[in-house]
């Protein structure tokens, strides 16, 4: 059986939807740092139907791993050509399957420096995007301020001609175009992270400024930083996924992408330099403020998405979809929603608000979308502090009510962590401890002592901390999915 390559694509043609170019004459305008599953279902989906239906040929990618663990993809990729088969599964109607030709290249940056450097450095390039995780910006959750002793910095400051980092990269880049006259690209970040273009631009300015204050100026001046706002649920690929590509066309994907049928893209306009035209495609809005839109995304389908997932991890549902169909977690979700999340939500341009509330709860029951309970579980200190507590607190600022359902998501998370159970969480040592001590003891000490997550607003406010208690002590002597029934029963 033939791997996945250029050679083979003309033959695919009857069989499943492949490019509608002709990838040797395309060109790559476009630097991804950090090609994973998300970018893949992401960004460079939509990048190949901008190609396809404009026919320039100048928006391929060439991506860039910046962390030697995405040797193993990198290594997948180049051996298929960069080419790899994108499933969006739906459990409604058949699965359609495409195969992503937008992707040109992908670099290991330990490996590849010079030429990467080169490439960012090049005047064709006019885009840089981003896809490095909420933790891969440096930024302290707590102070909002650049980690600038973080090791990997520090090398990269200290050795700068070998860049680890990117933002050791994107300086050394940004410098020589400076350095020869060379108008900079711009930067777009394609994180799930308020704000995002914004966060870069600290994070870059912070940065730039150890280096060289007036280069520091130049990047303020003259680099654009759009903010964005993404969303497509996109799981982990699996070794069914693989199988599945294999059986069915009769080739070998070793790195296809599963991802939802819903997709969208949401982009501030304070582009610099010429982009793509965006406006194009279908799915995607191009704004002055993406912060409605970004508030809407993670007061309901963010929150929705991990409020509970600790809940059900303990009442030992796999994936998201399987409790997402699960009484009490359907009916508690989409009451959260309703009753707590939407409130805070407001009005958003272009957007039928109830209709994606409504669509939203539809795309987690979706049996077709495997996406693993223990990923929406991880880095919940991260999680939590953009999702769930921010409505929490709202609603109480706005008029004292409480959010009991959204405060017994954040008891289940304690509850969970008291456990210890293999907790991912860059925080995980001092949470465990913490929430151990609230299980055991006095449990609002879980709030109080945890003045990095929780906010003034909330550690001080005494019908929060009686309904946490409450939550707490509900799960502890009945059971997760039980406290969860009996809350919606009281509350609702």
């Amino acid at each position: 059986m033939k791997t996945l390559n250029n050679g083979i694509l003309a033959d695919l043609r009857e069989k499943l939807i492949v490019p509608e170019f002709e990838r040797k004459k395309l060109s790559s305008s476009v630097v991804h740092i950090g090609v994973g599953n998300f970018h893949r279902a992401h960004q460079a989906y939509f990048l190949q139907q901008l190609m396809e239906k404009t026919h320039e040929t100048r928006w391929g990618i060439y991506g860039v791993g910046v962390l030697d663990q995405d040797q193993k993809l990198s290594q997948a990729l180049n051996a298929q050509d960069c080419l790899y088969t994108l499933t969006e599964k739906s459990d409604t109607e058949p699965a359609k399957d495409v195969v992503v030709g937008s992707l040109l290249s992908h670099r290991i940056l330990s490996e590849d420096r010079r030429e990467i450097i080169a490439k960012i450095a090049h005047p064709d390039t006019t885009l840089i995007t981003f896809t490095v995780t909420e933790g891969g910006y440096n930024i302290d959750d707590t102070t909002g301020e650049f980690l600038i002793d973080n090791p990997m910095i520090q090398a990269d400051l200290n050795n700068p001609s070998e860049p680890r980092t990117f933002y050791g990269l994107i300086y050394a880049a940004l410098r020589q175009r400076r350095d020869v006259g060379i108008a900079p690209p711009d930067l777009l970040s394609c994180d799930n992270v308020e704000m995002n273009g914004a966060v870069l631009k600290k994070g870059m300015l912070a940065y730039a400024k150890q280096q060289d204050a007036d280069m520091a100026q130049w990047i303020e001046e003259h680099v654009a930083f759009p903010n964005a706002m993404v969303d497509r649920i996109t799981p982990v690929t699996s070794s069914e996924d693989r199988d599945y590509v294999s059986q069915r066309y009769e080739y070998i994907d070793n790195c296809p992408v599963p991802c939802e049928p819903f997709i969208l893209w949401v982009i501030e306009d304070t582009f610099k330099r010429e982009r793509p035209a965006f406006e194009m495609l279908d799915h995607v809005l191009l704004v002055p403020d993406v912060r409605p839109y970004e508030k809407m995304k993670m007061r309901l389908l963010n929150a929705g998405h991990v409020v509970f997932a600790h809940a059900a991890l303990m009442e030992g549902h796999q994936f998201a979809c399987d409790f997402m169909n699960a009484s009490p977690f359907d009916q508690a979700i989409e009451t959260m929603m309703l009753k707590e999340a939407l409130p805070c939500v407001g009005e958003v341009a272009g957007i039928d608000v109830m209709g994606f509330l409504n669509n939203t709860l539809l795309r987690f029951k979706n049996r077709a979308i495997k996406d693993q309970t223990s990923r929406l579980a991880n880095f919940t200190s991260e999680r939590t502090t953009k999702f769930i507590l921010p409505t929490i607190a709202d609603n109480i600022v706005r008029d004292g009510t409480m959010s009991p359902l959204l405060t017994l998501g954040v008891a289940e998370w304690c509850y969970y962590l008291s456990r210890d159970d293999g907790v991912m969480d860059k925080m995980a040592a001092t949470l465990v401890e913490k929430a151990r001590r609230a299980v055991t003891g006095e449990s609002r000490i879980f709030v109080t002592e945890s003045e990095t997550i929780f906010p003034e607003v909330l550690r001080q406010n005494q019908p929060f901390l009686a309904l946490f208690d409450k939550a707490l002590a509900a799960i502890k002597t009945q059971g997760p999915a039980a406290a969860i029934t009996n809350f919606l029963k009281e509350f609702y």
